[in-house]
């Protein structure tokens, strides 16, 4: 037992493969919906915009579903928390699903292959195990706490950049600076580290699990924008936390590094 984790909760080995085959079928499915043309961002019926303005398909709510009944027939009593659906409670040791049936909506509806279909398990509001598909992109991530972090079943690698001035740092969409009023924050990170990519959703996590950059920085993210990086980027030796340095994916914001470089971005992004 790992800090209330192991891989018997999910059933093992074999119980693990059947996640993940149960994951990348449900994302497959939605790929198929979109190349097929039942879902443009064109066609305003098969798009909707939430009360917060994003938009929401067919496609997010049918993986939703196949998802949620599938985890609830296979871990009966385990909650579940789901970005579509809500909140089902918590199991008696404390275990929650948590899943984000189309990471990207946006991306999804453009035909940007950059979405993908996150589900993490936590333990007391904390991710213990991930996995990240990415069907259109052919990439699958996973990992758990004391099991590593696996890239497309290749173990991933961060950078070993430690200085922040030498740093290249991903981000969201421009939008989140200026809505959580935090656009002084995005110029110092402009002015203060070497090169800045925009890459949302889990692609910027992708980036950084990868080398490719040092940091994601998510000014406006919920707990199941995050579930499995934080798994897969803490496993990886890499750090993710709030803004504000607190170890929760449930704090509004993430700021997920390399970890040599956390201490700094924490100092940068808090400063007034």
């Amino acid at each position: 037992m790992n800090d209330g984790f192991d891989l018997d909760r999910i059933g093992g080995f074999k119980g693990l493969a059947t996640l993940v085959d149960a994951v990348w079928a449900a994302g497959d499915e939605a790929r198929r919906k979109f190349e097929d043309g039942q879902i443009r961002w064109s066609d305003r019926k098969a798009v909707d915009l939430k009360p917060d303005r994003t938009p929401v398909t067919e496609a997010d709510r049918a993986v939703e579903a196949r998802l949620r009944a599938f985890l609830l027939s296979r871990y009966p009593t385990m909650g579940f928390l789901g970005e579509e659906s809500g909140a089902g409670g918590l199991d008696d040791a404390g275990f929650r699903w948590v899943l984000d049936p189309i990471d990207g909506t946006r991306a999804f509806v453009r035909g940007i292959g950059t979405w993908s279909v996150l589900l993490a398990l936590t333990w007391h509001g904390d991710p213990v195990f991930g996995i990240a598909a990415m069907p259109a992109e052919g990439d699958l991530f996973w990992g758990g706490r004391g099991l590593g972090a696996w890239d497309n079943g290749r173990p991933v690698s961060l950078s070993r950049i430690a200085a922040l001035e030498d740093a290249t740092v991903a981000h969201g969409t421009l939008q989140q600076f200026t809505a959580t009023g935090r656009v002084e924050a995005l110029r110092r990170l402009g002015e203060r580290t070497a090169s800045q990519r925009g890459f949302c959703d889990f692609d910027g996590y992708r980036r950084l699990l990868r080398g490719q950059v040092d940091a994601m920085v998510d000014p406006d993210v919920k707990a199941w924008d995050i579930g499995p990086a934080a798994v897969l980027v803490r496993e990886a030796g890499g750090a993710l936390t709030s803004f504000e340095g607190d170890s929760t994916v449930f704090g509004g914001s993430a700021l997920a590094s390399n970890g040599l470089v956390h201490d700094a971005l924490v100092g940068l992004l808090g400063e007034v």
